[in-house]
């Protein structure tokens, strides 16, 4: 279920921040964040990414480089509150920890001391403000992330796009069936000047997750890369991916951080899966066969009419193919604080320039093609 809400005072309020008014939500979705095996788990922490979205740019369109995040304006603030099921630990403090902006997706983060901005609690016990440091506010167009790497990106991620609450540490709990969550920016005199509400029913039992990662190539936007009809990406697609969480409450939930290794692309595609199927190495002979390995999910693309040739493939060293490993391999600082375990897979675009998307899905249950898609994601590639 989603409400959306805005107000007319939007573009004035946000005039020169890289907003305009919108005759819908600001708020597109709730996810699993990308540092969390168990962040929308009923009965676990809070680990979640709430991503944005701007009129001619709405769902994944926002995530694109030429478009320009929000700011918050001069004198005002962004209120991020919890509610429904999110329930408030007040055992852990509201801080810098609890919520991370960020720039894209995979995300690139804008630290609060080095963009400048605080965050504390509201009003409310279960809302968190992000205040501006600097006299300007955050100027939308200004705002970038300190990620090393990002200054090799073609197009630099500008504007808060992703919000990521359960950052460093999870100041809420997910109880009950679902969670709501309302983004709201204010102006100086403390008027909202653009909202949006989304509501995220939490899974009722841990499953393994698929998510967006940037920790090899110093934090490079890997998303929304382009290229020329026929070729590959510069970068690699990267994942981290989860296992099914092992835990039995909050606790063990929370601290567990098993990857999948073992995981690597086979480009028969079968049933739903039309462009080819996520195997997992179980026979441990380096090897990927759908026939005596186990499937885990799929892959599916989305292409400009006409377009042929498009593929996701394994990344291959000496010939043979690089199925996914222990994050501390790959990333070792990161691999050790978030673990998990790293997948990095070559797009090749097909022969109509155009956008493609290309979905990694995992099975609720892996072996069982019958079982339902669990956990996905996709990523844009423009060819031209």
């Amino acid at each position: 279920m989603k409400t959306k809400l805005y107000s007319a005072a939007f573009a004035i309020a946000l005039a020169g921040v890289g907003t305009t008014a919108m005759a819908d939500g600001i708020v597109s979705t709730i996810v699993n964040s990308p540092l969390s095996a168990t962040g929308t788990l009923s009965g676990s922490r809070v680990g979640i990414n709430i991503y944005l979205q701007k009129p001619g740019a709405m769902g994944a369109d926002f995530m694109d480089p030429n478009v320009i995040g929000y700011g918050i304006p001069k004198g005002g603030k962004l209120e991020v509150e919890l509610g429904g099921g999110y329930e408030r630990d007040w055992d852990i403090g509201i801080s810098q920890s609890s919520m991370m902006l960020v720039t894209g997706t995979p995300q690139q983060g804008l630290p609060g001391k080095k963009v400048g901005y605080t965050i504390a609690a509201g009003d409310n016990e279960n809302t968190l403000v992000v205040t501006p440091t600097g006299e300007n506010g955050l100027v939308a167009e200004k705002t970038m992330t300190p990620a090393p790497g990002a200054k090799g990106d073609p197009v630099r991620q500008r504007g808060i796009k992703v919000l990521h609450v359960g950052f460093l540490q999870s100041a809420f709990l997910n109880t009950g069936e679902s969670g709501t969550v309302t983004v709201r920016f204010k102006d100086a005199a403390g008027n909202v000047v653009a909202t949006g509400t989304e509501t995220i029913e939490f899974i009722k039992s841990p499953r393994a997750q698929i998510l967006p990662t940037n920790f090899p190539h110093k934090r490079r936007n890997h998303n929304w890369q382009t290229v020329s009809p026929g070729a590959a990406t510069a970068l690699p697609l990267t994942y981290m991916v989860y296992g099914k969480s092992t835990g039995t409450n909050t606790k063990s939930h929370y601290a567990f951080k098993g990857g999948m290794e073992g995981l690597g692309v086979v480009a028969d595609g079968k049933g739903r899966f039309k462009d080819g199927l996520l195997v997992r190495d179980t026979n441990g002979d380096g090897k990927l066969d759908a026939s005596t390995d186990t499937i885990v999910g799929g892959v599916n693309i989305s292409a400009p009419a006409g377009a042929t040739g498009q593929s996701l493939q394994n990344m291959m060293i000496n010939g043979k193919a690089m199925l996914s490993i222990d994050t501390m391999k790959m990333a070792p600082k990161p691999g050790k604080r978030w673990g998990g375990s790293m997948m990095m897979l070559s797009f090749k675009a097909g022969s109509a320039t155009g956008k493609y998307r290309a979905t990694v899905s995992l099975l609720n249950k892996p072996g069982d093609m019958s079982s339902g898609d669990g956990a996905s994601y996709t990523y844009t590639i423009i060819a031209k």
